[in-house]
């Protein structure tokens, strides 16, 4: 007969009392997982930290063997802009790609803006982060950027110099979106890259 389940937020003592002492769900989690339920953790309301170290070294080395899940690879990182109105089609475009499921996924807002511009100095960092994030888990071979049209972030950035008209449009983000892959080839020289401006219907067209 197994032994009962660890509720949670509780531990044991070493004499098989229940401590009183909050123990945070992922304390809980790591320590239920190893079937450790009493003994290795010292309980005069005090985690053994020693212990729990050895308990987390030994779940991630765990995790390491063959045989064990690992991290999937896919293909690419895709980064779109956070506007609502084109959530779906962004699907509909990398599924039209034979990307379904191939891909990590990143919304910023301006999309290629976000990774170059000084009115968002927060989003440049999550950019370049997330890049390097999707390579470390997922070990990406490209970076897919999709911008659109009437974006938001476009018109907070460049204000009165903004462009409305469609060619002036696609002129203004094909030149933020050559400062990114410039930037992308110097930081990352091993990862291809692909840029697209989506309009408000859904259509797609490379720029970059």
């Amino acid at each position: 007969m197994g032994a009962a389940p660890v509720p949670d937020g509780a531990m044991f003592a070493p004499g098989g009392g229940q401590c009183k002492a909050h123990v945070s769900p992922v304390t809980n989690f790591v320590v239920k997982g190893a079937g450790i339920l009493r003994g290795n953790i010292m309980c005069d309301c005090n985690i053994d930290r020693r212990s729990l170290a050895k308990l987390l070294a030994g779940a991630t080395g765990a995790a390491a063997l063959p045989g064990t899940a690992q991290a999937a690879t896919v293909t690419a990182l895709a980064i779109t802009c956070i506007d609502y109105r084109l959530v779906d089609d962004a699907v509909k475009f990398f599924d039209g790609k034979h990307m379904t499921n191939d891909y990590d996924q990143v919304s910023l807002a301006g999309a290629s803006l976000a990774a170059v511009s000084d009115k968002f100095p927060s989003s440049n960092t999550a950019f370049w982060d997330h890049i390097g994030i999707a390579k470390t888990l997922h070990h990406i071979k490209k970076v897919i950027v999709v911008d659109h049209r009437d974006c938001g972030a476009y018109k907070v950035a460049f204000g009165k110099d903004y462009k409305a008209d469609a060619a002036g449009e696609t002129a203004q983000h094909k030149d933020v979106m050559e400062q990114v892959k410039a930037k992308l080839a110097k930081t990352h020289p091993d990862l291809a890259s692909e840029f697209y401006i989506m309009g408000l219907d859904g259509k797609t067209e490379r720029v970059v």
